[in-house]
Formats: C-alpha cells, sequence, structure tokens
C-alpha cells in the first residue's frame, strides 16, 4: 500500500506540473475594454430613433457653419478653388479697381520697417562654404587595434595601393575592385603599377573583329516563280535581311507553298512581313 501511494503522488505532481507548463505556454487572454453603453446620460439605443433633420432645424445660423466647418471633412472631387469655405461675410465697400489696388500695396510694403536682420547685408560680398578639416583619423571614433605580426606589419606599411588591390582580389574583397581588377586577380596577373581603388576601367580593344555580312543578292520575284513553278532544285530558300519585299510577292510565295513540293527550308527573318501577307501563309502547314 505504502508504494501504491507514492507512486500515485508522483504521477499526481507529474501530471500538475505538466498543466502548469501548458497554461504558461497559452497566451494570455487581453482585458476587454468595456462597452460604451451610455451617451450624455441617455442609451445609446435612444439615438438611433432621432430625427436629425429637426435636430439641425433647432440650431442658428451661426451654430450650423460652426458645426459645418467641424464635421464636413474635404472633399476631394470639388476643384481646390471652391473647398475653401467663405470666411468673409461683409459687404464690398466699392468696385474693384485693380490698379489703384495695386498701387496702394506698393506703396504701403515700401512705407514699411525693414525686419531687424541678425547679420547685416553688405552689398558684393559673397557667402563661400568653408569645408571643415579633414579629420586624421578618417571620422572614427576608435581606432581598430590589428594584432600582426612584425613581418606582416612592415609588408603592410611598405605596400604601395597597387599591392592592396592585388591583396584584396586574393582576399575575395571584390566589391572593392573593378572588373579588370576581379578578372586580373582571377587569372592570377598581378595588378598594374598605376592600379588603384578608385582607377576607371579602360576600354579594351576586341581580339578579333569579324567583318560585316554582305547583303543578301537573292531575287524575291525569281525566287518566288521558282516556288509557283516547283523547281526540284530549289530546296532551301533564304529572304533574310532583305530590305523591301512587295506583300503581292509574299502573297505570291505562300500561295506557291501550297503546292511546292520539293522546299524543304525557308528563312525569313527581318523582311519586314507584316500581318497582312502572314495569314496567307497560316493553311500552309495543313494543306501541305
Amino acid at each position: 500500500m505504502v508504494t501504491i501511494t507514492k507512486t500515485t503522488r508522483t504521477i499526481n505532481q507529474r501530471r500538475l506540473s505538466e498543466r502548469k507548463n501548458s497554461q504558461e505556454l497559452l497566451p494570455t487572454p487581453q482585458p476587454q475594454q468595456p462597452k460604451l453603453k451610455m451617451l450624455y446620460g441617455r442609451d445609446l439605443k435612444e439615438y438611433d430613433n432621432l430625427n436629425v433633420e429637426d435636430l439641425l432645424g433647432q440650431l442658428s445660423a451661426e451654430e450650423l457653419e460652426q458645426l459645418s466647418s467641424e464635421v464636413d471633412p474635404d472633399d476631394s472631387l470639388l476643384p481646390p478653388s471652391e473647398r475653401c469655405k467663405d470666411q468673409t461675410t461683409k459687404d464690398p465697400t466699392g468696385p474693384l479697381r485693380r490698379r489703384q489696388l495695386r498701387n496702394f500695396l506698393t506703396k504701403f510694403a515700401k512705407e514699411q520697417e525693414d525686419w531687424p536682420e541678425i547679420k547685416k547685408f553688405v552689398p558684393g560680398l559673397k557667402l563661400v562654404w568653408v569645408p571643415k578639416p579633414n579629420d586624421p583619423d578618417g571620422g572614427m571614433e576608435e581606432k581598430i587595434l590589428l594584432d600582426l605580426d612584425d613581418g606582416a606589419e612592415e609588408a603592410l606599411s611598405n605596400a604601395t595601393e597597387a599591392d592592396l588591390v592585388d591583396l584584396a582580389g586574393i582576399l575575395g574583397l571584390h566589391s572593392m575592385l573593378n572588373q579588370d581588377q576581379y578578372q586580373a586577380s582571377l587569372l592570377n596577373k598581378g595588378q598594374a603599377s598605376y592600379d588603384k581603388f578608385e582607377s576607371i576601367v579602360k576600354s579594351t580593344k576586341p581580339k578579333k573583329i569579324l567583318p560585316p555580312e554582305p547583303d543578301n543578292d537573292v531575287d524575291p520575284e525569281k525566287t518566288a516563280k521558282q516556288i509557283m513553278e516547283n523547281d526540284p532544285n530549289l530546296t532551301s530558300l533564304t529572304w533574310n535581311n532583305i530590305k523591301y519585299i512587295p506583300r503581292e510577292t509574299f502573297k505570291k510565295l505562300f500561295n506557291a507553298l501550297k503546292t511546292n513540293t520539293h522546299l524543304q527550308e525557308l528563312n525569313l527573318s527581318n523582311t519586314g512581313l507584316t500581318d497582312g501577307p502572314a495569314e496567307v501563309s497560316f493553311p500552309i502547314k495543313a494543306i501541305n
């Protein structure tokens, strides 16, 4: 009996600890905010049955204007000139005379005293921007101390910038190099003595310049006639890069291909083929 009691207590303790752990893993429910039920001493349901038109009819003109300025949002559908409400209720004192108004404003502006200037204006004096002196430490707040061997420290202190460029390529710092320097580091060619991190990539001549392709001297009218006559010697036809081929010549070719039995290859690249003649070529595959 003692063994059973101890075992039962041990099992119950394990279940209790597992239940506590599972409750700790569950997200704690957020406290819900109390819903608003009363407003100005009345139930919210009573406001649903109120007539808004009657309430607005009890307001004065000044109260309506104040309410519209606080409640009505800006209407983006209106033009900008009509979005601003008229804030002037005074009657005009007279007709608008633009010339007299402009002269009055000019005279009034000249009679006004200038604002006090913190720094007096001197005619002919130009303020030139003066840069700050360069920081000898390069703007670093803390110096980086490297623990290097005596030989490595001496080699880096006597190394030129071209040697540092080559070292950056060996270490894989390719973002600091341009394309030529990166290629030289891959091929282990070494950097030129004038190479720097800010050096400009120079153009290189290609090793082999291909001559321009000759013009296509195929006669479209003649070859289209051969296709129509089903010439057995014409098995390949190339009209590539011919500058101008009439639409009727294309139509003759496509109509002749419906009955031709010897042509095996047709090339029409860069010939200016439009949709009109191309529609004639659609049924060729189904017929022939």
